[in-house]
């Protein structure tokens, strides 16, 4: 468990509680009643390369607002618990979290610990901040009243990489996924939203902690793709990129959002250029015109993360999605006047945001809020990520 000025890490709920380095404590200025946040995101386990820059950068905006002034005059106060990356870890932290009173829940990393915390939260009708991908997890909508979520949603990613390789006559495609509710739901996704445009060819499944990807990449050659997608997330997509070129496979590979990490280019060595990486523009930030209407706040946030959390160096879209999520609390809160569950979960169904991640129009009818133009195609050149025209 993290806490505004102080980070403990939960190794097992109700068994131990472990210190872990923090930020600088910060200045707080506000003095009224905390608003007490909750979160719980993978900072261990195969998403640890999520949640770890998810809860330092959810830190990091609370420590920004609160030294601000917080609130209204309320500090915020924020309770992280690591949920290893375990759907059973997620409910029983989301329980914890609901008995502190908390005012809303951000997490957790990934698909399939958010969709384990759905339930919890819809009966309690708190609002819940997902920073996990698959819409699976807000639709529909009528039925994830309390659920907002901060990724663009993975058909979205699915329908800009597919105008990409259909541009580039790549419609016979292989597919490796993770074999888990992120991997299995990105599959499905990509499949309903190409239609009868793309043939996906014989998909293969991977573990997300797998060492080796031979066997799915022997069926993926067999299959003579014309360009093969990945939607996973490391370590896999490390294994998955060296494997790929070990094998002498010479389609052009896509990677989803998920591997849209620095850490991925940086493991997977020279090998990665020339793969495809959908993301965020945090990525690119660097190559933003001064118009580009994020180009502000990238720059703010690329700069105070990296000054206060070096450790989980580099930059990955993973951070901008726990900040934004803080920023969106605030906003509502701003709004509403009030911590009343109800009146902030309408808040945040009417939210305008230009944040790390894109630019939110969350609605009544749609609670994730971005769309493809918070997306770019990336394509490593040199071990770096570079903008595709």
């Amino acid at each position: 468990m993290r806490m505004t000025d102080a980070r403990l890490g939960a190794l097992t709920l109700g068994v131990g509680l472990l210190f872990t380095a923090a930020a600088p404590p910060r200045v707080v200025a506000a003095a009224g009643t905390p608003y007490l946040i909750g979160a719980a995101v993978s900072e261990s386990g195969p998403g640890a390369s999520l949640g770890r820059p998810e809860a330092d950068s959810i830190q990091m905006a609370v420590d920004e607002i609160n030294a601000a002034g917080g609130v209204d005059g309320h500090p915020l106060k924020v309770t992280i618990l690591d949920d290893q990356s375990d759907p059973t870890t997620a409910v029983n932290e989301v329980r914890q979290l609901l008995g502190q009173h908390v005012i809303a829940i951000i997490g957790s990393s990934l698909t399939q610990t958010s969709m384990a915390m759905v339930k919890d939260v819809q009966d309690a009708g708190i609002p819940m901040i997902s920073l996990a991908s698959s819409a699976q997890i807000i639709e529909p909508v009528a039925d994830h009243k309390w659920v907002f979520k901060m990724p663009i949603t993975d058909t979205i990613v699915a329908k800009m990489m597919q105008s990409y390789m259909k541009r580039h006559n790549e419609t016979k495609v292989g597919f490796v996924y993770r074999n888990d509710d992120y991997g299995k739901t990105g599959l499905q996704h990509f499949e309903d939203a190409a239609g009868s445009s793309m043939t996906v060819l014989d998909p293969q499944a991977i573990d997300a902690r797998a060492s080796d990807a031979t066997t799915q990449l022997t069926h993926v050659k067999a299959a003579n793709p014309q360009a093969t997608v990945v939607w996973s997330t490391l370590p896999s997509v490390t294994v998955i990129m060296k494997g790929y070129r070990e094998l002498g496979l010479t389609p052009p590979i896509y990677f989803s959002d998920g591997a849209a990490n620095g850490a991925f280019l940086q493991q997977a060595g020279p090998g990665i250029d020339g793969a495809f990486i959908a993301s965020t523009k945090v990525n690119v930030a660097e190559l933003l015109p001064a118009s580009d209407p994020q180009k502000k706040i990238l720059d703010h946030y690329i700069a105070a993360f990296s000054k206060a959390y070096p450790k989980d160096l580099p930059i990955s879209i993973f951070g901008g999605f726990g900040y934004d999520a803080v920023e969106i609390l605030k906003s509502a809160l701003e709004r509403a006047h009030t911590s009343d569950p109800a009146k902030l979960r309408d808040a945040i169904e009417h939210t305008t945001y230009d944040g790390v991640s894109g630019l939110y129009r969350i609605t009544p009818t749609d609670h994730n809020g971005l769309a493809e133009d918070s997306l770019v195609l990336t394509q490593v050149k040199g071990q770096k990520f570079t903008l595709v025209k």
